[in-house]
């Protein structure tokens, strides 16, 4: 009995080993089996012998049977469990509403307690009162975690079993629908099992209504000009599927459509380029009619990528310049096409994204509409005018195509319709603000960034033309300016010696004076240009380029004049045998046409100094504003509601052409450009000096013009005198029966006779104060025409001396004292009588000047003659002596200080001295001083031609 007792015991303590194993967490059947048989090996070795293998069995079974039957109540004990769950689930989200309600009602209790309750004696009853709240509210947070999770786990069988027929039936927006039901699901369920097979189902469920939706995306977006209620709904499933930016991405694709349709559908004309086949054609052997039909079908003018086959230069630039005309008057249309997309787009976006999304979407859809079309842009800008610079122009060789004007207004044209969208994207965005829709601290920053990109975007095929702005203005310009030249040596050629009269000399004068002030309105559009293109960037190099034009076309004029002077010099005898006050005053139109150039000139500088002034404040300006925008915060950004065509043109200038010294505003630091733009501003020195110099040259060019023209009769009657018989003629004996004794020669009278006539030449074109005005601009330096004679007249007296010689012997007063006769006028001689006007002085200023330099070269080209007469009788002495005694009364006659010149007087004196008088002065000279040695050469060649020895 002891041994029954002690098995019951056991085997009650066994079952409830057992039971509780059954309800570990670490259950497992070996474990379970391994624990009964273990007890049931050491009860049987107690009551049985060994080898009692039938109560083994026995026991085994019953166990087996134990184990069946609990777990059956296992499994009875989890459907109860489940079902009681099913059951409590509502009453627990009834339980969590109402608790929340509670909760609601206590927070405003206490919130009304909070503000009834005085703070100091009731410090510790306020902070126990908070302390509950805040229990109150954890509980809240905690039980809505605990519906939420207990709501996700109770529907999600049956919401991911109703996916499949919603999206069978084409149900996509109850499909999406349950979709974010499971999404919201499985972030509720986070933290249980299976959470990988969760997110695999819900990929697989987006998927599949992803694919069914595209579709219906696509269609919607194709009719959304006629309807946009299937797009919004497409909006509202997009937005729950959290794809916004895939719809925003086709939406945009596919709304410049229309645009890119209108841009890739234009075609530049035609008909310049057969009108330049068949001009070419007509000019081709006739007899060829095959070939010429070959190569008429052949040329098709220029081409998609700007090609322009065979065709000679000027045939090509013709083409260029009507393709971009053409070009230029079909772009604003274009742009207006976009401009009311635009417009249009700023409405509907407001209604399919709402009004938040609008300014970006704007901001998108002009990207799209520019993404494609951009290098097609580019190509044509190149049709209009290449970019390259490898074209020469200095030697003609290379016509530039088109015109970079053209490329400048194309330019200009988009700057106003980058100012234009910029005004629908701002007031798109200006609109939410002033309503009070716009998002929280959204200052429109990013907005404007973004647009600053599209402008950068949509002004990239002109980067290069205002990167190569100097080349590139150089090479139109040497077209521009080369057609002026042209005309100018055209002009030029027609003076011929057939054709050359007074009236071929006006027309020549004329229109080189109307020429001549042709190159301003280039130099000026130029300037033009470089302010668009470069704003203010690299200014020297643009200087330099309008400074070379400038000289270029001055030394074409240098080269007309020159050639006209040649003209007067080749025909002199026609000029003089005709000569008339006319062509005196055809003569000055070319000092007045100079003297109209140097006064444009320094107008134009001084514009120019104005605008790199303005451009220099300009650029200071954006600099400051660039500095402004960079340190501005989102909360600080004011966005502007306009931008004009200059605020964009210098934003685009900076990037294109500035460098990064360009960006320095500190007030201790320097930016480069405004420094430079500054100095030209406000210097002093010459801007074009290349221009200076040739304008100098240009003057002197027209001073010796004047001169040939005044100096043609008087150098035709002294061409020949050292020839005349006059000189070699003996003495006879009616000689001294003579009363009226040697009368001047018929050749110094009609020198005489034309310098006194051209004080009646000069006085009308000098009574015109505006006139004198211009020309005495270009006066300095006037003498030096007059220094050739002089020059060769000391060769032929056999002295070869310095230029400083040669210029104090025609200068005349550093030899007063050194001639035997000095008849010149002084200063006060020939000033004019008291009460003379300034007008009257300036006028006679003007004639004296002219005179004086016409006197001094006639006089030079006198004595030089001089020197080369090969023999002087006494007779022949007293003929010159005559002569220049007739010369040196008409001078004196003029009333111009300083003649008649020294030598005049003096070479009168030596003629009729006597053979000792004249050996004695020879010797008297100074040979250390090198005027004097000039002298006595003179004076050495006389005694010479009389026949005089000197030792």
């Amino acid at each position: 009995m002891a041994d029954v007792a002690i098995d019951g015991g056991g085997s009650a303590s066994l079952e409830t080993e057992l039971n509780t194993l059954v309800s570990s967490s670490s259950f497992s059947v070996a474990s379970y089996l391994n624990l009964a048989l273990s007890a049931s090996s050491s009860t049987l070795s107690l009551a049985s012998p060994p080898g009692a293998p039938d109560d083994l069995q026995r026991k085994m079974a019953e166990l087996a049977l134990q184990l069946q039957i609990q777990t059956q109540s296992c499994h009875e004990d989890i459907g109860r469990i489940g079902a009681e769950l099913q059951a409590i689930l509502p009453r627990c989200a009834a339980d969590v509403g109402r608790v929340g309600v509670g909760l609601e009602g206590m927070r405003m209790d206490a919130q009304t307690l909070l503000e009834t309750t005085g703070g100091g004696g009731e410090e510790n009853s306020l902070s126990s009162s908070l302390e509950t709240l805040s229990t109150l509210h954890a509980l809240e947070a905690n039980l809505s975690k605990t519906k939420q999770v207990l709501t996700a786990a109770a529907t999600w069988d049956s919401t991911i079993g109703s996916v499949a027929p919603l999206l069978a039936g084409q149900n996509l927006a109850e499909a999406v629908n349950a979709l974010a039901q499971l999404e919201a699901g499985e972030r509720a369920l986070r933290g249980m099992p299976n959470r990988g097979e969760r997110q695999q189902s819900i990929r697989e469920i987006r998927e599949q209504v992803q694919a069914l939706l595209q579709p219906q995306l696509q269609h919607a977006l194709q009719n959304m000009h006629t309807r946009l209620a299937p797009l919004q709904q497409c909006v509202t499933l997009y937005s729950k599927l959290d794809k916004m930016d895939s719809l925003r991405d086709d939406y945009v694709k596919q709304r410049p459509g229309a645009i890119h349709k209108a841009w890739f559908s234009y075609a530049p004309p035609k008909s310049v380029y057969s009108d330049t086949r068949n001009s070419s054609n007509n000019s081709s052997n006739s007899n060829s009619n095959s070939n010429s039909n070959s190569n008429n079908n052949n040329s098709t003018g220029v081409s998609e990528d700007g090609t322009t086959g065979s065709m000679s230069s000027s045939d090509q630039a013709a083409a260029a310049q009507q393709a971009g005309e053409a070009f230029l008057a079909w772009l604003p249309s274009w742009y207006e096409t976009v401009l009311n997309l635009l417009a249009e787009e700023r409405r509907q976006a407001s209604t399919v994204f709402g009004p938040t999304e609008a300014p970006d979407i704007v901001v998108k859809v002009l990207r799209e509409a520019f993404r494609p079309i951009l290098p097609s842009f580019q190509s044509r800008l190149e049709m209009v005018f290449s970019s390259a610079t490898t074209a020469s122009t200095s030697t003609g060789g290379a016509t530039a195509r088109g015109s970079l004007e053209t490329i400048c207004s194309i330019y200009e044209s988009t700057l106003r319709f980058l100012s234009l969208t910029y005004d629908i994207v701002a007031g798109a965005f200006l609109d939410l603000v002033e309503s009070g829709a716009a998002k929280k601290g959204d200052t429109g920053l990013d907005l404007f960034q973004d647009m600053q990109g599209v402008f950068l975007q949509l002004a990239s095929p002109f980067a290069l033309y205002a990167q190569r702005f100097a080349d590139l203005e150089a090479k139109h310009s040497y077209v521009a300016a080369g057609m002026v030249s042209k005309d100018i040596q055209q002009t030029v050629g027609t003076v011929s010696s057939n054709s050359m009269n007074l009236q071929t000399l006006q027309e020549a004068t004329n229109r080189l004076k109307d020429l001549a002030s042709f190159i301003f309105p280039i130099v000026d559009g130029s300037l033009d240009r470089f302010e668009l293109l470069n704003g203010g960037y690299r200014v020297q190099a643009a200087i330099g380029s309008v400074d070379t034009i400038l000289s270029n076309h001055l030394g074409e004029l240098v080269i007309a004049v020159r050639s006209l002077s040649a003209a007067m010099t080749t025909y002199v005898n026609k000029l003089a045998s005709e000569f008339e006050e006319q062509h005196v005053l055809c003569a000055m139109e070319v000092l007045k046409m100079v003297g109209n150039f140097r006064r444009d000139m320094r107008n134009f500088e001084g514009g120019t100094r104005g605008r790199m002034k303005a451009l220099s404040e300009q650029m200071e300006d954006h600099l400051v504003q660039e500095a402004n925008l960079k340190a501005s915060t989102s909360s600080s950004f004011l966005m502007p509601d306009s931008l004009s065509v200059m605020e964009i043109d210098s934003y685009l200038t900076k990037v294109f052409c500035g460098d990064n010294n360009d960006s320095i505003t500190d007030e201790n630091d320097t930016n480069p450009s405004i420094v430079i733009l500054q100095d030209i501003g406000v210097g002093q020195d010459v801007l074009y000096s290349d221009a200076e110099e040739a304008v100098k040259r240009l003057a002197n060019s027209c001073h010796s013009f004047v001169f040939d023209v005044c100096s043609a009769v008087p150098k035709r009657h002294l061409n020949e005198i050292s020839q005349m018989t006059a000189w070699r003629e003996s003495a006879s004996s009616s000689d001294n029966l003579d009363s009226y004794g040697t009368l001047p020669q018929q050749y110094i009278t009609q020198v005489g006779e034309h310098m006194l006539s051209l004080v009646q030449a000069f006085e009308p074109f000098a009574s015109d104060p505006a006139t004198l005005s211009l020309v005495n601009e270009v006066m300095d330096e006037v003498r030096d025409v007059a220094l050739q004679p002089w020059s060769e007249f000391t060769g032929a007296a056999g002295y070869v001396g310095s230029d400083a010689t040669i210029s104090s012997l025609m200068n005349g007063k550093d030899i007063s004292d050194l001639v035997l006769t000095n008849a010149a006028l002084s200063d006060e001689d020939a000033a004019l009588e008291e009460g003379a006007t300034e007008e009257e002085i300036a006028s006679a200023a003007f004639c004296n000047a002219w005179l004086d330099v016409i006197g001094l070269g006639v006089t030079g080209r006198l004595l030089e003659r001089i020197m080369r007469i090969p023999q002087l009788t006494t007779k022949g002495c007293d003929h010159l002596n005559s002569d220049l005694n007739y010369l040196v009364n008409v001078f004196s006659a003029l009333g111009v200080a300083g003649h008649p010149h020294p030598l005049v007087s003096h070479m009168a004196t030596l003629a009729s001295l006597s053979d000792s008088d004249l050996e004695e002065q020879i010797k008297s000279r100074d040979t250390r001083s090198e005027v004097e040695s000039a002298l006595r050469a003179v004076e050495a060649r006389i005694a010479l031609r009389r026949g005089i020895s000197i030792g």
